[in-house]
């Protein structure tokens, strides 16, 4: 059977739609009776819109690898298996690290939250103090959060992959149903979520990372400095590394990868699922010139060996995803203490929400397992 990437695929439907669209200019097969020939050129022309939209869904698919073959595109669950180096979870989460962390923000007392009192899931319009950056935040409260006014809670930021929004994770991963699951089952304790945009403006891949002054957003103070100085300040939330994760899918679990590396002292713990560990820019945007102090801090794959911080990482990644394995299997054997990495590792399974969102509860059941914080 021909393989469902490659150029094989591409070649054979641009063949049939080339000779479907021969057959209507032509007229072919030709027939004396109107209405069969009415029927043929439909059945032609319907075949033809089918063939075409196959053909671009190929190419896309070329291009990204949301499926890798045809049991993927079926469905067919892939097995797993389970493997962890450097320091272990706890040690990592627990440790010390160095950084002002909560220090600059701890002392503010939480003001108001508005727009909507007493309502879990709200948007904001934040505009960051240090970066410029302006972007919806998303917040999912826990449900007891408008009762209880003295308690303060742990904090998962989540970030959406590119393009995207924040919405994804209510609407598509249902975020704040796997964690009410959590839960009830006692394997997390009640958290605030918070989903910011992560690019401004949204249309521009910026990897996350601070680009050089006046080329660029400065998309890391963003969410390392000013998101968490603004949930500080707006919500109740634990000041200590040990309650803080950062949380991300594809560009978003990269994002999460390298804030949780380069700010260990607010992010105790960092969830990657099928993320990257090198920036991967689109083409019209890349701010870190090659060989650059900029681009080796940004080689998650050399800080793993030369510089690891105390971190416990969870990572997901299939063998058969070109975007994030190749980068993965570089960090996890490099992996040294006091950075802790657990992976999980699918045998097959394509670049897309559906083969990650069915293990977002493991991924979130660690977290309750490992950080402080996020125990029930």
């Amino acid at each position: 059977m021909m393989s469902l990437t490659g150029g094989g695929l591409l070649v054979g439907l641009g063949c049939l739609a080339l000779v479907l669209l021969l057959l209507i200019a032509l007229g072919l097969p030709r027939t004396s009776r109107r209405w069969v020939a009415v029927s043929i050129r439909g059945t032609e022309a319907v075949a033809l819109s089918i063939v075409v939209v196959a053909l671009g869904a190929a190419a896309l698919n070329d291009e990204y690898s949301f499926y890798v073959s045809w049991s993927d595109l079926l469905g067919a669950r892939s097995p797993s298996t389970s493997t962890h180096g450097g320091a272990s979870a706890q040690r990592a989460a627990s440790a010390r690290a160095a950084g002002p962390g909560f220090s600059q923000w701890a002392e503010a007392a939480p003001g108001p939250l508005a727009p909507h009192p007493g309502i879990r899931l709200q948007a904001f319009s934040v505009t960051g103090a240090r970066s410029g950056v302006h972007g919806q935040v998303l917040v999912d409260l826990p449900p007891g959060y408008a009762a209880n006014r003295t308690h303060r809670y742990p904090v998962v930021l989540a970030l959406h992959g590119f393009p995207g929004n924040p919405a994804v994770w209510v609407h598509t991963i249902h975020v704040d149903s796997i964690v009410d699951d959590l839960v009830a089952r006692h394997r997390l304790g009640q958290s605030i979520i918070v989903m910011p945009q992560v690019n401004d403006p949204a249309t521009v891949d910026t990897e996350c990372v601070d680009a050089p002054a006046g080329t660029g957003p400065q998309a890391e103070t963003w969410l390392a400095q000013d998101v968490p100085a603004w949930v500080m300040t707006h919500l109740r939330a634990q000041p200590l590394r040990t309650s803080w994760a950062v949380m991300g899918y594809s560009f978003g679990g990269w994002c999460a990868a390298m804030l949780g590396m380069h700010h260990p002292d607010v992010f105790g713990a960092a969830i990657v699922l099928q993320g990257y560990f090198r920036p991967d820019f689109s083409a019209g945007y890349d701010p870190i010139p090659p060989g650059s102090p900029a681009a080796r801090a940004y080689d998650l794959i050399r800080a793993a060996r030369t510089d690891p911080p105390p971190l416990a990482m969870w990572v997901l990644s299939t063998k058969t995803d070109g975007l994030s394995y190749p980068t993965t299997a570089l960090f996890v054997q490099d992996v040294r203490p006091p950075l802790s990495v657990t992976t999980v590792l699918l045998k097959t399974g394509g670049h897309r929400l559906s083969v990650f969102i069915p293990l977002v509860p493991d991924a979130l059941s660690w977290l309750g397992e490992t950080m402080p914080g996020f125990r029930a």
